[in-house]
């Protein structure tokens, strides 16, 4: 039985319509929608790859060392942070690599102030258009800061895109039936479908990670965080913009909050010091943890 998706997308404008909504609504910060959109479509595509879309809900993606962000923000001794970068990315060439080894997406993480771009004077909506700017003046021009950030749960679906046969479609080809599937020359093959829309899952997924984080734990000031993907084939980016961390709602991570509390309340007063230098120089002994790692450390 052919897929409806496979007649609507032989029309090319078609299909870039349909990522276009599913990229609206992850601007928008619908990700549940284009999440439950994608899964719909994937009805009736009994395959092993799209198996594994439908067990991957939200809970199943997570990212780690989001605390050393806001340690970083809060210890750097430069000029005022007002934007942090995260990209998901694989590395090049990949498909050719062992195929018994999983590949797991890549987080980078950067750190800007105002120096190439007003980061805290832009709006979203401008700041959400600077990130789609292709040669941005601002690309690059990081701060010297080493962040480490992991992706949990999209390992085996990336290895599988990484991995597919099916990654593109030539329509200009398309009077060449294809034997193998059996396809008229006006059908685009099942596998291209299945592909395209678990790959829109995956950037989907990646960006619940990241808004997860900050609805739950925010970050350091309300300094906005640029989303992006990398060498991906459907690379959706988005901008969000965090609450404080000082102001956390817990009501999603009870157990945690206990221990976040506990926390807060062991701070003691700390002593005005200038630097990192000095901090090493005053307690050599018991250098003391920054705000956000006292704030994620469990009991």
């Amino acid at each position: 039985m052919t897929h409806i998706l496979q007649t609507a997308w032989y029309d090319a404008d078609v299909e870039a319509a349909y990522l276009r909504q599913i990229e609206m609504w992850v601007h928008a910060g619908d990700l549940d929608v284009a999440a439950d959109r994608l899964i719909e479509d994937m009805v009736g595509i009994e395959t092993p790859i799209l198996e594994l879309c439908r067990n991957l809900n939200e809970e199943s993606v997570e990212i780690s060392g989001w605390e050393e962000i806001g340690d970083a923000i809060g210890l750097y001794e430069g000029a005022a942070i007002t934007a942090v970068h995260i990209v998901m990315s694989n590395e090049a060439d990949l498909v050719f690599e062992d195929k018994s080894v999983r590949h797991d997406p890549i987080l980078q993480v950067a750190f800007y102030t105002d120096e190439h771009l007003p980061f805290s004077t832009l709006s979203r909506d401008q700041l959400l258009a600077e990130s789609k700017r292709e040669d941005a003046e601002w690309y690059g021009q990081s701060e010297d800061i080493e962040v480490y950030l992991e992706v949990d749960g999209l390992g085996a679906l990336n290895t599988a895109l990484l991995r597919h046969k099916r990654q593109y479609y030539f329509r200009d080809s398309a009077h060449v039936l294809d034997a193998a599937e059996g396809l008229a020359a006006d059908i685009v093959p099942l596998a291209y479908v299945e592909y395209r829309l678990a790959a829109m899952l995956r950037a989907v997924r990646f960006h619940q990670a990241v808004k997860t984080l900050l609805d739950e734990y925010g970050l350091y000031k309300d300094i906005p965080v640029i989303a992006e993907m990398y060498n991906m084939r459907i690379d959706i980016g988005s901008v969000y913009i965090p609450k404080t961390a000082k102001i956390i709602e817990f009501a999603k991570a009870p157990k945690l909050a206990i221990t976040i509390r506990r926390n807060l309340d062991e701070i003691q007063p700390e002593p005005v010091i200038k630097s990192i230098r000095q901090m090493i120089t005053v307690e050599p002994e018991a250098p003391k943890l920054g705000f956000f790692r006292r704030l994620f450390r469990r009991a």
